[in-house]
């Protein structure tokens, strides 16, 4: 039994359309978009991109105008996590799984130095990505449009 429109229009309104879906019918088309393209690899470039701040995931690169920042592995991975729902504010224990990849405990400290040495980070060279504090909850990244001096 093959997808309905209707299965496929729930899968678009479900991934918002952030996902590529390939639609087959049946083995037998599978087998014949093999046969002339080749083995295909679904490789996803993990970039996010909030006004001029640019972070590659990939390539563990943030840029700010274009300008890369000499981040830390833990800035970029804190500042990614953040810039990825821009706006969104994340709780310790959220930041503590994602970032750091380990349970909460309760112990707020690792993300607050890390915090703080992201902003101490951001602050000469991208003075529009701001790490804001939600007192008691976490902290969430805000982007503004700030004029860039000329070289």
């Amino acid at each position: 039994m093959g997808t309905s429109a209707e299965q496929l229009a729930a899968v678009a309104a479900a991934t918002a359309g952030g996902v590529p879906v390939i639609y087959l019918p049946d083995d037998a088309a599978l087998r014949a978009v093999v046969e002339v393209a080749g083995p295909v690899a679904m490789i996803a470039h993990r970039v996010v991109e909030v006004g001029k701040l640019r972070l590659d995931a990939d390539l563990r690169e943030a840029t700010w105008h274009g300008d890369v920042l000499a981040l830390s592995s833990r800035d970029f991975d804190l500042l990614y996590a953040l810039a990825g729902d821009p706006g969104r504010v994340w709780a310790f224990n959220e930041l503590t799984t994602h970032v750091w990849g380990r349970p909460y405990v309760g112990d707020t400290q690792a993300v607050v130095s890390a915090v703080k040495r992201l902003r101490r980070s951001l602050r000469d060279v991208a003075p529009g990505v701001q790490v804001e504090s939600v007192r008691g909850v976490g902290y969430r990244v805000t982007v503004a449009e700030v004029p860039v001096p000329s070289h």
